[in-house]
């Protein structure tokens, strides 16, 4: 994975996420520091940061006895995370439809012009986190916003998966997030509450089919 444009602890992170992800590191496989620096040739310091992102995320345990290790995905902690965001981020996207500026409008815009021109599932799950950042960031000093926040981040890598397993999934989530900037320019808050919530269970149908097997059963049994 190239390092252009990322901190040491991003290139780990995101390197680290993507072979995860794509089965190069199964469930209860350790992961030791001092290899995956040298491997990365990166310190060890960036190293333990990204190893704590995994941690957050899910994609790893830390304990005193085994160190890291890979953890697997399942459906349960998918349904769960999904269900308490759509009731949290729909209502998150409506109040910031009537806020939002038109700078932010603008630079969702231009993270969704870079999406159409992408194919790779890291890239856009980078620009998919930044656009819908800039359509909400008018909230960022609420407690809302950092509830939705952090259920963002640890439906990350069931994202990723899907990314990995279904790349299709990027032109569909393309279409929406068009009529969902739509909605916003329009300050339609009904209509950015309801494309929301119906984003977000077309996301959960895709993950849930990614983490069952039903997409590409041979890519999911390697991280499941």
């Amino acid at each position: 994975m190239t390092r252009h444009f990322q901190t040491a602890q991003q290139y780990v992170l995101n390197t680290l996420r993507a072979e995860i992800l794509s089965g190069l590191h199964p469930a209860n496989t350790r992961l030791r520091q001092e290899e995956v620096a040298a491997r990365l040739q990166v310190s060890t310091t960036p190293v333990r940061e990204a190893f704590r992102d995994l941690r957050a995320e899910g994609l790893v345990s830390i304990g005193p006895n085994r160190g890291v290790v890979t953890r697997g995905l399942t459906a349960t902690d998918v349904d769960e995370i999904y269900e308490l965001r759509m009731v949290l981020e729909p209502m998150l996207a409506q109040k910031a439809c009537l806020r939002a500026s038109g700078t932010q409008l603008d630079a969702a815009q231009a993270c969704h012009r870079t999406m159409l021109a992408t194919d790779s599932p890291e890239a856009w799950s980078v620009l998919n986190e930044a656009f819908h950042e800039h359509l909400v960031a008018c909230e960022a000093h609420t407690r809302l916003f950092a509830m939705v926040g952090a259920l963002f981040a640890v439906a990350r890598p069931y994202v990723a998966l899907a990314m990995h397993v279904q790349q299709d999934i990027m032109a569909s989530n393309n279409d929406e997030h068009a009529a969902l900037l739509a909605a916003y320019r329009a300050r339609d808050d009904a209509a950015v509450y309801e494309q929301t919530r119906e984003h977000l269970k077309n996301t959960l149908a895709a993950v849930v089919r990614c983490v069952s097997g039903g997409a590409n059963g041979a890519a999911v049994v390697a991280v499941a």
